[in-house]
């Protein structure tokens, strides 16, 4: 099972130390595509400011993370 963090510059930089691959986005319409392109993920941790709330599919997980400050 693969995780992957979407947000801002600093967060995925923050996740990338412990070990988390990421992805920058700039609006709720990329982290939408890119769960949607995305085959191999099964989690994506989304900063706040991002999270899509209208999404309703069971798969792939997305969990609202608090955005770093």
């Amino acid at each position: 099972m693969k995780i992957e963090v979407l947000g801002d510059e600093r967060t995925v930089v923050a996740f990338s130390l412990a070990g988390i691959r990421g992805k920058v986005v700039a609006s709720r319409e990329d982290v939408l595509r890119i769960v949607k392109e995305s085959k191999d993920v099964c989690v994506f941790l989304v900063a706040d400011e991002y999270y899509p709330y209208d999404y309703d599919k069971d798969l792939p997980i997305l969990i609202r993370i608090p955005r770093r400050r």
